[in-house]
């Protein structure tokens, strides 16, 4: 009898696992597809988290934001350059196109055009505070490009932050270009061709249409790999600026990032303006000038 029953037993038992090996088959092949789904999810948000920069607000551990008084930076610029409260200012004309690298009148005529800029309006924070005036980011911003200091130098003075300050160099470059490249730097009209050609006339230079010359910039980033075709005989790493401008100083033609290993020659025939003489663009042929009783284009 208990021979039947364990026999008994074994055959159930068989039976039983014949039938559970289909569910358990089907059961793990669902187990593997979940888990993987769950694996390509938590991959594709490591890499989302990875792209994209967290932004958060007040964290425990985190340092807390500068008190930094923006109308005390507004009035040191007022003070230094405006005068406040009737008195005079305490920096000249000389020192002011010192400082930001272009007259007053310059200045203004560009503050003017970028103050009503998105982002150099004077915004107010959640708490109804007043931030930043766009005075304070200009004039950040023409320290950084005028004088080569780092972003977080003007804070002393100008009282915005480094990251501000980075702001306001790039929106400051972009507008430059944007609402002057097609009035100030552009190929001379033909009006503009006949008072150049008539002003050099009378200082005794006929048919001179520029002056065209090759300034060589230091450059601190240069990469490594890189070192040696800017390296010149003065060792440094340099670049090549090449510019034309007029008697006004008026800087029509701007070709920069040549290797000082090119010396002035190199450099001007892989210039735009070279590239237009050989075609034939430039300069242009209906114009012509007299040198001892001869006529030439």
């Amino acid at each position: 009898m208990q021979t039947m029953d364990v026999h008994d037993e074994e055959h159930s038992d068989e039976m039983g696992g014949a039938v559970d090996q289909d569910d358990l088959s089907s059961g793990l092949a669902m187990a593997v597809s979940h888990h993987l789904r769950l694996l390509q999810l938590a991959l594709r948000v490591r890499g989302c988290q990875r792209r994209r920069r967290r932004h958060r607000g007040s964290v425990r551990g985190r340092a807390p934001n500068k008190k930094r008084d923006f109308n005390v930076g507004l009035r040191s610029i007022l003070r230094d350059y405006w005068g406040v409260d009737g008195e005079p200012p305490v920096f000249d004309e000389a020192a002011f196109e010192s400082r930001c690298r272009m007259p007053r009148a310059v200045f203004m005529r560009i503050y003017s055009d970028i103050k009503d800029e998105p982002f150099f309006l004077q915004r107010v924070n959640a708490t109804g505070r007043l931030q930043a005036h766009p005075l304070q980011k200009v004039v950040a911003a023409l320290r950084v490009l005028g004088n080569g200091e780092a972003a977080d130098r003007p804070d002393e003075y100008v009282r915005l932050s480094k990251s501000t300050t980075n702001a306001a160099v790039k929106n400051f470059i972009e507008f430059i270009v944007y609402k002057y490249e097609s009035t100030h730097l552009r190929t001379p009209t033909d009006e503009d061709i006949t008072c150049i050609l008539a002003f050099n006339k009378d200082r005794g230079l006929p048919g001179c249409i520029g002056s065209l010359d090759c300034s060589h910039w230091e450059w601190h980033g240069c990469p490594k790999s890189a070192a040696g075709q800017h390296k010149g005989r003065s060792g440094k790493r340099l670049i090549v600026l090449e510019t034309v401008c007029d008697h006004d100083l008026w800087v029509w033609h701007v070709f920069a990032g040549s290797p000082e290993s090119n010396n002035d020659i190199n450099v001007l025939k892989q210039s735009p303006v070279f590239s237009g003489v050989v075609r034939g663009e430039w300069p242009p042929r209906h114009f012509y000038f007299e040198v001892n009783g001869r006529r030439y284009t």
